[in-house]
């Protein structure tokens, strides 16, 4: 009798904190400030959002490390869903994560590395925009189906040359000085803000550009079967991740805002034209194009654990019979889900040709995560209740409160999008997702228990 071939641990702590920080750290920290400066007062606000937003990540990763290090197996947020509340809300999180948030995540960065690569190329046309996101998406999969050792080793060299290049804005910045004189007057500015004098619907929408910016620091539990120390590596891989996190987006968007006065800064048309003209100022007019390239670095590091760690998530499905058990299967030799992997490829190509815009289809993805977010943060109070003796190598700091406030905080921003004229019709699509998948689990149940009875 053949033995089944399992996931391998082959991941330290260097490897953990280089899929939360390389794999968070993409295309929100060059094509978001515009947006949320266009909707915070000041740059204080603007700080002070970027702070309690990564803390509030930071109290989610608190309740995550405990649920990882209590359930150090392949699925992550699956399994946590799965423990706590059952197989059908886990099945509606793969649904979405496979249709929506990691697909569509992926597909996402896709075209924003594309537009990257062309600005260095000089230009293209749609047709090639599509062929260098597809090649990227597969080529991330083709590294990470020869094992997650190449996935992880690709991500620390990623991870640490964004890191080193970001380091080098911040530095060149606070000695290049101020910004030039560029910046508008106090009367056009308060016209800028016109658009959006309600705080509250401001804050909401930097806030959905700020999650977007922290969008993955969920990852790492998906590689907990293939972690050597997950009761250690896993809470300190999202502790220190999340932590490296607001200390470097804090210290870019202060370089940001000292080159690029605020005021200037709301007058800028494209996403893409605060770090451009940031660096402009900081390097010269020349380094436009090494932007890019940085652009291209960031975004495909951040790419990267969409293929290395989520499609664990489906293997731990199949492994539950909630999907086709070929999704289950191991490469005897690699030890990756290699059919996971592949199917979430093609799907996230499929996803790039018919991609709206970069907005779009960020808020899509954002408020159908935030929903899952806290269903699994929650899961912490539940399985406390259901298992009170199973071993926690690590208890969630602060609990009861600390994964209250994270809870609240993501219902309150979903639930003020769907109020949104402007963004309720993408959390709309997020819902009937979420509907669909509820009766695509009634069908797959179904169709199992007949297949089940046909064979007995």
């Amino acid at each position: 009798m053949s033995i089944e071939p399992e996931l391998k641990r082959t991941l330290g702590l260097t490897s953990a904190i280089a899929v939360i920080v390389g794999g968070v750290i993409g295309s929100g920290i060059f094509l978001k400030p515009l947006d949320i400066a266009k909707n915070l007062p000041d740059p204080i606000w603007i700080h002070s959002t970027w702070v309690a937003l990564g803390v509030v990540c930071l109290f989610g990763a608190f309740a995550y490390a405990e649920l990882g290090a209590m359930l150090p197996e392949a699925g992550g947020q699956y399994a946590f869903l799965r423990e706590g509340w059952g197989r059908f809300v886990a099945f509606l999180y793969g649904w979405c994560l496979f249709l929506v948030i990691n697909t569509g995540t992926l597909a996402a960065l896709a075209v924003a590395f594309a537009t990257a690569v062309l600005t260095v190329a000089g230009g293209g046309g749609e047709a090639a925009s599509v062929s260098i996101a597809s090649a990227m998406i597969l080529a991330l999969a083709l590294v990470n189906h020869f094992g997650a050792r190449h996935g992880a080793a690709f991500q620390n060299v990623s991870t640490f040359a964004k890191l080193l290049a970001l380091a080098a804005i911040v530095v060149a910045a606070v000695a290049a000085g101020g910004g030039g004189g560029g910046a508008r007057p106090a009367a056009a500015d308060v016209a800028a803000r016109a658009a959006n004098p309600d705080l509250v619907a401001g804050l909401v929408s930097a806030s959905i550009a700020i999650f977007w910016a922290y969008e993955g620091w969920y990852q790492l539990p998906f590689n907990a079967a293939e972690l050597k120390r997950p009761e250690r590596d896993l809470p300190l891989g999202l502790i220190l991740g999340v932590g490296i996190l607001i200390v470097v987006y804090i210290a870019v968007n202060a370089a940001y805002l000292h080159v690029v006065p605020i005021g200037e800064m709301r007058g800028l048309e494209n996403d893409i034209d605060v770090p451009r003209l940031a660096v402009e100022r900081i390097f010269g007019t020349a380094a436009g194009s090494a932007l890019a390239l940085l652009i291209a670095l960031s975004v495909i590091g951040a790419a990267n654990p969409g293929l290395l760690s989520t499609p664990r998530a489906f293997y731990a499905m199949a492994k539950d019979g909630l999907l086709f058990p070929s999704l289950a299967r191991v490469h005897p030799r690699w030890h990756t889900p290699t059919v996971a992997i592949w199917v979430q490829a093609v799907w996230s190509v499929a996803l790039v040709v018919v991609l709206k815009t970069f907005r779009d289809i960020t808020e899509f993805v954002i408020f159908a995560a935030l929903l899952f977010y806290a269903l699994a943060v929650a899961a912490v109070y539940v399985l406390r209740r259901k298992m009170p003796d199973r071993p926690r190598p690590y208890r969630c700091f602060g609990y009861p409160v600390t994964p209250a406030l994270f809870i609240a905080v993501v219902l309150f921003v979903d639930a003020k999008t769907l109020e949104d004229p402007l963004s309720r019709w993408n959390a709309l699509y997020g819902l009937a997702i979420i509907a669909a998948g509820a009766v695509a689990y009634v069908m797959f149940v179904r169709g199992r228990s007949a297949r089940v009875s046909s064979s007995s």
